[in-house]
């Protein structure tokens, strides 16, 4: 049984600290002391076909798409339509390969298909690309690539599909390796060994922390078309630019967060301030352009009934809205959620 609901936090702006060069470490962040607020509302409550939520993107006709990987129950993947106002409709079920699909990191393209990131085992994993009917169900299925470990984040940029994976199994790294595949919106069936030789392998790093031997997770391209990416272990975004072959020409730390965060998922507003998801510790960051941290909102374990944050996997800005997706399944060492359970939620923080 999860805790009661306790009110959350939210640090003031007058608190911000400033990252890489600016004087802030780490270790301020962490001495932060929240004042007793209350940011984040329920903006829709989920059905059983999706009891742990990952994902989004604005769709064509704007609405929000929500992949649920629902590693919880083991129910099939699934994929949601949320509406403006939080109304919830589903999509479909994701088609398969050897094993149910586990739907993750989603990216519409200009022509309405859709690329997901399928976590669905060990050397399993795949990107595919969706394209629906009239009704905007699921129409067809292709296979853009296969073979991987942990698919997971997804963007879509000037005609490629830019995909993360959380570590490389078969790297042979001191640390665990992991990164950023790229490929062409047309391509199909490239099989991926998580070795690190794959010619669409663009970027790759090794995580040090070893309490948390995640690597790369969420991404997000600017309107430059510089690329930030997020090391769950490590706690570091990376903000990388890349040449107009996709090679990687510069790589600098954008951001050092505490360990303890676990940064997920990526977004980005239209004036280039990025949020981020704090999986660990039920928190959301906040890094404007002149690469300030602000800690938005910390929750203690709750149930998310109210709208708290529990266990954020992804957010995005939405209409004046940082929607936020609460997984609320993985416990362990470092990490607030205590278990899952009812209500399966999105949230939301008014920008």
């Amino acid at each position: 049984m999860l805790k009661n609901t306790i009110a959350a936090f939210i640090v003031p702006a007058a608190a911000a600290l400033t990252l890489l060069g600016c004087g802030a470490t780490s270790e301020d962040i962490a001495q932060v002391k929240p004042s007793n607020l209350q940011p984040a509302k329920l903006f829709a409550q989920l059905p059983d076909s999706c009891p742990t939520p990952d994902a989004f993107d604005i769709a064509p006709d704007g609405s929000l798409t929500l992949s649920c990987v629902n590693y919880a129950n083991k129910q099939p993947g699934m994929l949601l339509s949320l509406s403006a106002t939080g109304e919830v409709s589903e999509i479909g079920l994701v088609p398969a390969g050897k094993r149910p699909a586990r739907p993750m990191g989603i990216a519409y393209a200009p022509d309405g298909s859709l690329f997901v990131a399928d976590n669905a085992g060990k050397h399993q994993g795949r990107l595919i690309r969706l394209t629906f009917n009239q009704q905007g169900k699921i129409a067809t299925s292709e296979v853009v690539a296969q073979g991987m470990t942990s698919p997971n984040g997804v963007r879509y940029h000037n005609g490629f599909v830019y995909l993360t994976q959380l570590q490389l199994p078969k790297a042979k790294t001191k640390h665990l390796t992991s990164g950023v595949y790229r490929f062409k919106e047309t391509d199909r069936n490239i099989n991926v060994a998580s070795d690190g030789t794959s010619k669409h392998l663009i970027y790759s790093t090794q995580t040090k922390n070893p309490d948390r031997q995640f690597g790369i997770d969420g991404l997000v391209f600017d309107k430059a078309g510089a690329l930030y990416v997020g090391n769950l272990g490590d706690a570091v975004i990376h903000k990388l630019t890349l040449d107009a072959n996709g090679v990687v020409v510069d790589d600098r730390i954008y951001a050092q967060l505490p360990n303890s965060v676990g940064p997920d998922g990526i977004n980005i507003d239209a004036e280039g301030n990025l949020y981020l998801a704090g999986f660990l510790q039920n928190e959301i960051y906040k890094i404007d352009t002149n690469q300030k941290v602000t800690l938005l909102a910390k929750y203690p374990d709750n149930n998310g009934a109210n709208g708290e944050i529990d266990q954020p996997a992804d957010l995005i800005v939405y209409q004046g809205k940082l929607v936020v997706s609460n997984f609320d399944l993985m416990k362990g060492k470092g990490i607030v959620n205590s278990g899952h359970g009812k209500p399966y939620t999105v949230s939301y923080i008014e920008l």
